[in-house]
């Protein structure tokens, strides 16, 4: 009997020491979850700032230096300024006048170099280093003040816990206390020995109930780690770990790896016309509906916003694709959310290597097989190649091709007659840009146009070509119109109508003589700075024309924001004219149209006799195309020096 109540004792003894350590464990596991504070981002903040500054001061002494360099650098630097203005760090700084006077100056610094960095030389940029110093105090200031504050919540924080502790602690002795005197009592009062170990069951029981929720705890903890709150499916730092794992398994299997990723098509427009809670419930459908396939748990991985991920090893190509048509079949049947129903599809790109153990090349991939695949239309599948790989590094070759090129001036003007379609007398001639590559020969404007347009390199080359072109047309002796395409890009820019102005100044053209060809797709977008830069233009006299005509969305409502003096006939209803009756009404519905609005109609592509024919008969004003001449680095000595006479007709629609 006498063993049996110490042996009870002694249990009393190792559940409140047991106890004890879990409060202990629980305080070690808070004070992990300090770790990532504002001291944590201002000093990361900070750092990047002063690594910045090196690369730049390195940059302005040493010319073989790459200056792709420091712009990655640069935007590294803006991507961390963002840290000031979200997060804990964002608030902390709000509430300090001069941490968000300092944040509004780094910003306004970061947003200059990124504006102007690539135009400035090493010079400029020494200087404007001086400017950049000045910041180095305030922002040490910031991360010291940061980590001052972070240190104080910190030390609050663990003396609570050790309060905390010390408490439970003194509770845990006073219950061995307590036990002890029971046992004491229970040698003296058989009577009590019942109810003695009841109390122990009970306390046991307490116990196990308190492991049980420490061990639930613990194991949503590492729930949440991995997966997605919204969707329930594993997450991107869990596609991660399971990658490098994968990656492993398959090198020790001699298998191949396959990386899937999806990325949902015109997912945007759902969240834009239903609400982001009808684009949140609509990725938890499509969720579901992967969970529902039955495939592995690890295999499935949403990464955040519509990107969803596939991991598997042995895969062929053929049940690589087949499992990703699979999985797009699940993705693409309509959904019904709030009595509405919603189509979605699914792009996927895929990449299977049985060589490359490099998780990030495998990633890098199977995005760019993605991007190919989203290039093509909705629901398309692509499996990485090689060429895909080299198009990418092509085409950054051809950036930095670009930007020598710009400095080198090694783009051109071309120019091609645009004539009357009765007279054949010519009318205007439209410039034409071309780049006089030194390795690639002379290389036409679909080559090189895109690239510019994505680097933003569009807006330096556009302005060249038009300081050429009126340069041009002001040296001609009949002074007969010029034509100058304008990117979308060059017309969001609130500051071009002043530079073509000032252009045409220093050229000494008239604003009457300039006629500048814009797209549909870059007047009819939320923005309305393109349209305000077109009216401004038009009143000082300078004419607008809208390119390709037909290709795009064009409607009589949106025509009527902006008095265009010509439309461009694309050439493909051209090139069918003479031969397919479908196009003659087009053309014939377009110069109608146009007749009405008081505008010029000018047919692209104008390749034969038989077209130009067509076109009379459709009372078509103008034409452009090999019939009447190729482009040429120069236009025909007659029309600069004024060696035929201008005559004068009367058209419908202003000249």
């Amino acid at each position: 009997m006498n063993r049996i109540l110490a042996g009870i004792i002694f249990s009393l003894f190792i559940s409140t020491g047991y106890v004890s350590f879990l409060v202990h464990e629980r305080q070690q596991e808070l004070q992990k979850l300090t770790h990532y504070t504002d001291s944590w981002s201002a000093a990361q903040l900070v750092s990047e700032y002063y690594r910045f500054e090196s690369w730049l001061s390195l940059y302005t002494i040493d010319d073989t230096m790459p200056f792709d360099e420091v712009r990655m650098r640069l935007d590294i630097m803006l991507s961390q300024s963002d840290l000031m203005k979200e997060g804990d760090l964002g608030h902390y700084i709000e509430k300090n006048n001069a941490y968000s006077e300092l944040a509004a100056k780094l910003a306004q610094t970061l947003e200059y170099l990124d504006l102007n960095l690539d135009k400035m030389n090493r010079s400029e940029i020494q200087d404007y280093l001086k400017i950049m110093h000045a910041l180095d105090a305030p922002l040490s200031r910031l991360s010291s003040g940061a980590l001052d504050k972070d240190i104080s919540s910190i030390n609050n924080a663990n003396l609570k816990i050790q309060t905390l502790y010390y408490i439970y602690s003194a509770t845990s002795v006073l219950l061995i206390i307590l036990s002890a005197i029971l046992g004491v009592l229970i040698f003296y009062q058989n009577r009590n020995i019942l109810q003695a170990h009841r109390q122990v069951k009970s306390l046991a029981e307490e116990l196990q109930s308190s492991k049980e929720q420490l061990q639930i705890q613990n194991s949503k903890l590492e729930y949440d780690v991995y997966h997605d709150s919204l969707t329930e499916m594993n997450n991107r730092q869990f596609f991660w770990e399971n990658l490098n794992s994968t990656i492993e398994i398959a090198e020790e299997n001699n298998h191949a790896v396959t990386v899937m990723l999806f990325d949902l098509d015109r997912f945007k427009e759902v969240n834009d016309t239903f609400g982001h809670d009808v684009g949140d419930m609509l990725l938890r459908q499509i969720s579901n509906r992967l969970i529902s396939m039955g495939l592995t748990s690890d295999t499935l991985y949403r990464l955040g916003g519509d990107e969803f991920a596939f991991l598997s090893t042995g895969l062929t190509e053929n049940r690589a694709v087949s499992r990703a048509q699979k999985i797009c079949d699940a993705i693409n049947h309509p959904y019904t959310i709030h009595n509405t129903v919603i189509n979605i599809t699914t792009c996927v790109g895929i990449v299977i290597s049985e060589t490359e153990r490099r998780s990030d090349y495998l990633y890098k991939f199977a995005d760019l097989a993605l991007y190919e695949a989203k290039k093509e239309g909705p629901g398309k599948i692509k499996v990485f190649r090689q060429h895909m790989l080299d198009k990418l590094q092509e085409s950054r070759t051809l950036e930095r091709d670009m930007a020598m090129a710009i400095e080198n001036k090694e783009f051109v003007v071309y120019y091609q007659p645009i004539v009357d379609s009765f007279s054949r007398e010519i009318y205007s001639y439209e410039a034409l840009i071309r780049w006089i590559h030194p390795r690639k020969g002379l290389l036409s404007p679909d080559s090189f146009i895109p690239v510019a347009e994505k680097t933003g390199m569009i807006n330096e080359m556009g302005k060249s070509v038009l300081e050429m072109a009126c340069q041009e047309a002001a040296s001609w002796a009949v002074p007969i119109k010029i034509s100058v395409n304008v990117s979308p890009l060059q017309l969001s820019c609130k500051a071009f109508a002043g530079t073509v102005l000032s252009i045409l100044k220093d050229a000494g053209l008239p604003a009457e003589r300039l006629e500048l060809e814009v797209t549909e797709s870059s007047l009819f977008t939320e923005n309305s700075t393109p349209l305000n830069t077109l009216n401004k233009l038009r009143e000082w006299g300078v004419k607008i024309s809208i390119d390709d005509f037909g290709t795009g969305y064009s409607s009589l409502s949106r025509l009527s924001k902006l008095a265009f003096d010509k439309i461009k006939i694309d050439k493909s209803f051209v090139n069918s004219v003479s031969t397919q009756e479908d196009a003659l009404n087009i053309i014939r519905l377009i110069t109608g149209m146009a007749k009405s609005l008081n505008m010029k109609a000018v047919a692209e592509g104008v390749e034969t006799e038989d077209q130009l024919e067509s076109l009379q008969a459709l009372g078509c004003d103008l034409a452009q195309g090999y019939l009447f001449g190729k482009p040429q680095p120069c236009v025909e000595d007659k029309i600069r020096y004024g060696l035929i006479h201008s005559h004068k007709r009367t058209h419908t629609g202003g000249a």
